[in-house]
């Protein structure tokens, strides 16, 4: 493998049934999952929901993590305009390839991928555990900001609310 892998993000489809079973084996750290729940469950839920769109983050070729863009969710409790964002959930890399800066370079990518798939939107929205703060890093490294409210309605506690612009043209 070269130095810098090429990290690129593919969206996941029903029919790719090669890929969706790699995705379907992807982990975080068991101790992660409380965050992220993995893709055995969000990806099945992502492909029934024409609203959402399942991603795979690729290293030099090879699944290493799963995402999803979801244009509804509860879009509605995290911005004013929600009509004009995507929101980022169930993002993460398999437990062996955490640590690399992958994450951060995969998150740096995630709003082209929403830009492509979803023209009208303006933002991307996502989420991350105050008590998650590896990933906090990782994607304010990546380009989010912190709108510095709290979402209090995750399942695991209190939640930063980051925020990206979609990028125009080009």
């Amino acid at each position: 493998m070269s130095a810098d892998p090429e990290v690129r993000l593919d969206v996941v489809t029903a029919e790719d049934e090669e890929l969706r079973l790699a995705v379907l084996a992807l982990r975080p750290r068991p101790e992660q999952e409380v965050f992220s729940a993995t893709a055995a469950r969000t990806l099945p839920e992502a492909l029934a929901d024409p609203a959402r769109t399942p991603f795979v983050v690729r290293r030099d070729g090879a699944p290493v993590g799963f995402g999803v863009l979801d244009r509804e969710g509860y879009l509605d409790e995290l911005v004013d305009a929600p009509e004009r964002a995507v929101l980022l959930r169930g993002f993460y890399l398999a437990a062996e390839h955490q640590g690399r800066g992958l994450g951060t370079r995969a998150a740096a990518l995630v709003p082209g991928l929403a830009g492509a798939l979803h023209p009208d939107a303006d933002l991307v929205v996502l989420t991350v555990n105050t008590a998650n703060p590896a990933a906090v890093t990782a994607y304010l490294r990546a380009g989010f900001r912190d709108t510095g409210v709290t979402y209090l309605g995750g399942d695991a506690g209190p939640q930063h609310v980051l925020v990206a612009p979609v990028p125009r043209g080009g």
